[in-house]
């Protein structure tokens, strides 16, 4: 029987996906600053009500605040890598930044390892292994096809921070869990959202402290099928976060991210179907190892 974090780490993979193909499409018409806004829009009510009926039930006694920091830290580096994500992807080609962010697992791998006491059996490493390197060639390799290769150095600079917030995001989570619950962790996330949203978006040139401006920029987003589509994509992406930190909590580091890093998969598949984007056959061989790594994982 499959274990409970390789079906949720799965249900991660087709969460992100979906996600991913819409964000791909919703960038062609949309600056990332309004795929940044509607993530905080979205995630807010939900990590509140969280917090608040977390707090209400079991309350805050026995908790260590160390774990609430980590918890907070943990909470603004996932985030924060999403941000510049968004930002990396808006300056440069999904050839360059997806290849780029594709790999972080391999920081949390090496960091599982060394800080956490996880080991990895030969054939679990093998599989790691096709996984990373089928996921980031096919990332490049597909980009290639529809794009020019040429990237700025500030949209690089951005994909190795979101690489790197995400590598240490990784091994943080898996270290808070061991402490907090899984409510109470994503409940955390409405402690950190307003804060990191405004200032990142502050830096970017958006004055979102005025009342007016932020309505303005609402209203005018809202009102296209983009913005829709940018909801639905949060909300999937939201949902992917829940089940991919339900599946950490259960499962190993070392192998729960390279299996959620597979995601690229069903958007280049979803890509091929809606967006009739082709698919060569280095492509197919890729795509078969990533799955042939995910097989190995699963069964081992």
């Amino acid at each position: 029987m499959m274990e409970t974090w390789i079906s949720l780490s799965l249900l991660t993979v087709i969460l992100c996906g979906v996600s991913g193909i819409i964000s791909k499409i919703v960038l062609r018409s949309v600056p990332s600053s309004s795929l940044m806004m509607a993530s905080f829009l979205i995630i807010m009510p939900t990590s509140i009500f969280l917090l608040i009926a977390y707090i209400w039930k079991v309350g805050l006694e026995g908790i260590d605040a160390t774990y609430v920091l980590l918890g907070l830290a943990t909470a603004f580096m996932a985030n924060l890598g999403f941000f510049l994500y968004f930002d990396a992807l808006e300056r440069g080609p999904i050839t360059i930044v997806g290849s780029v962010t594709a790999a972080y697992p391999v920081i949390i791998i090496v960091l599982a390892i060394l800080l956490l006491g996880e080991t990895l059996t030969l054939l679990q490493g093998a599989g790691v292994t096709g996984i990373l390197f089928g996921v980031v060639a096919l990332t490049y390799i597909h980009g290639l096809s529809g794009e020019k290769t040429a990237c700025p150095r500030v949209a690089i600079a951005l994909s190795i921070m979101a690489f790197l917030c995400w590598g240490a995001w990784g091994v943080m989570l898996k270290t808070a869990l061991e402490s907090l619950d899984v409510v109470l962790y994503i409940g955390l996330s409405c402690l950190v959202m307003p804060f990191l949203t405004f200032a990142y978006l502050r830096q970017k040139g958006e004055n979102l402290f005025s009342f007016g401006e932020f309505r303005y920029l609402f209203k005018a987003s809202a009102a296209s099928i983009p913005a829709v589509l940018a909801i639905i994509s949060i909300e999937a992406e939201q949902l992917g976060f829940f089940s991919e930190t339900f599946a950490v909590s259960t499962g190993p580091a070392s192998l729960v991210f390279p299996v959620v890093a597979s995601y690229p998969v069903v958007t280049i598949v979803l890509a091929f179907f809606l967006l009739h984007e082709r698919i060569s056959m280095k492509e197919y061989l890729l795509i078969a190892l990533v799955l042939a790594g995910i097989i190995i994982i699963s069964a081992v």
